[in-house]
């Protein structure tokens, strides 16, 4: 499984950290399109939205077990609705002489963080 990561989880060792091993996997810059990075009066992480013609730079993280994405799904409290994960296909650069597509998750704001982004507006 494959992660597009964003916020947090793009520095290796806070990933090692979450995961509880090392992540072993590459890791290939990357871009998202059709979602839009905000900021959120209450929450201090990074969050994203749907957002036609706006696209979110990060890092595709490649490799990832059933049981990596468990816990990261944890993490990311999607259980509480803060982050919900989301299929999407990201631009990935460094694996060849083009830009590749590449099927992938991505943690978006959840219902929890969407609710409270639209009452602090």
């Amino acid at each position: 499984m494959h992660l597009f990561a964003y916020g947090t989880l793009v520095e290796p060792p806070r990933l090692d950290d979450v995961l509880g091993h090392k992540h072993l996997g590459e890791r290939l810059a990357a871009r998202l399109d059709g979602y839009q990075r905000v900021a959120h009066s209450t929450w201090p992480y990074p969050l994203i939205v749907a957002a036609d013609g706006q696209s979110v730079e990060g890092v595709l993280l490649m490799d990832l077990s059933a049981y990596d994405m468990e816990v990261l799904d944890r993490y990311e409290d999607v259980d509480m609705g803060l982050y919900q994960r989301e299929s999407v296909e990201v631009e990935a650069f460094g694996c060849g002489p083009r830009p590749a597509r590449v099927p992938a998750d991505v943690y978006v704001a959840g219902p929890v963080l969407h609710t409270q982004r639209s009452t602090a507006n």
